[in-house]
């Protein structure tokens, strides 16, 4: 009773006041918002988000430690006497870990830099690489320059800060993460045209708006290196791979007419969606286009039908399995 009391008495104030309050940008507060839910404030009759004291030093709380080289995103969801306790030991990092599911080892990550002026605020800043796994840096002022070198084989990411992003540029970068073979691609830009960004969108790319903190600067760090090692929400499999196929389709029609355990019709039909779905990926990926979108458009159809070409193989190999041992049980 007396919690809620003083819940309802604390001064309550509007996301420019708390976040000014808080020491950050209020599009960084929306942002933690809307993708990681750091919080969530009631609203007032006119949807105004009107946030407590407590939240706002749960804010603080948060910046602090993002600009101690957490990610936000595994942090975002601690309750606030872990974001105490790691502000008040730097070196505990475990509940971090904890957090974002970690209790492997940390990949090293290879990172190609291209834009004159990122490179430079990069170095400005001293932001210490390692925190996000990042062991290795090269740099390019330019996309010119670095497509013309071949010192970026084994980048696992990329990341491009341009000024103006149109399809010719959007178009070039696509190039040069298929010439790296990267795992994970970000843009960072200050303006762009609706086809370029969607292009982008399309093959899978990372795309923020010019970071105006080194909070937000980390951030993108961060996700890029996640990406790059295959983790966070979407556990994507890098950006130009492909499963390889595990039945060819002599084996599929063998398996689909040699079931003896399985009553029903399932092996059949698994057969029949493997077959169709390897060559609507085959006919992706010949389909000749004239402009990049189109491209894209087909790669992406491939990468999806790819995906779930693989998932039913999985499946198709446990049946397989189950029949093996039921035919050792039944001693055939």
């Amino acid at each position: 009773m007396n919690s809620s009391k003083d819940d309802k008495m604390q001064r309550r104030y509007r996301s420019g006041e708390a976040a000014r309050l808080a020491k950050m940008p209020v599009t960084t507060l929306r942002i933690w918002e809307r993708r990681y839910g750091v919080i969530a404030p009631p609203k007032s009759e006119s949807g105004q988000r009107l946030y407590s004291e407590d939240d706002v030093r749960r804010l603080g709380l948060l910046k602090t430690l993002v600009e101690r080289g957490h990610p936000i995103g595994t942090i975002a969801k601690l309750p606030a006497a872990q974001l105490e306790q790691l502000a008040q030991n730097r070196a505990d990092s475990e509940l971090v870990q904890l957090a974002a599911g970690a209790g492997r080892p940390r990949a090293e990550i290879a990172l190609t830099v291209v834009g004159a002026a990122l490179v430079q605020r990069l170095r400005a800043e001293n932001l210490d690489l390692l925190e996000s796994g990042i062991v290795n840096m090269m740099t390019f002022d330019d996309l010119a320059e670095a497509g013309a070198s071949d010192a970026h084989d084994a980048a696992d990411a990329l990341l491009v800060t341009i000024t103006s992003l149109h399809d010719d540029v959007a178009a070039h970068i696509l190039s040069l993460g298929e010439a790296c073979q990267t795992k994970a691609i970000a843009v960072a830009y200050a303006f762009g045209t609706a086809r370029a960004i969607q292009t982008l969108r399309l093959a899978g790319v990372r795309l923020y708006r010019e970071p105006n903190s080194r909070s937000e600067l980390r951030q993108i760090l961060d996700d890029l290196s996640q990406a790059a090692r295959g983790l966070g929400a979407a556990q994507q499999p890098g950006m130009w791979s492909r499963a390889p196929r595990r039945y060819d389709d002599r084996t599929l029609t063998d398996l689909a007419t040699r079931s003896t355990t399985i009553a029903c019709e399932c092996p059949r039909h698994l057969v029949e969606l493997i077959m169709k779905l390897a060559a609507f990926e085959q006919y992706s990926d010949e389909c000749r286009s004239r402009s990049v979108e189109d491209a894209l458009l087909h790669r992406h159809l491939g990468d999806v039908a790819n995906r779930a070409l693989a998932m039913l193989e999985a499946s198709l190999a446990r049946v397989v399995s189950e029949e093996s041992l039921a035919d050792v049980r039944r001693g055939a």
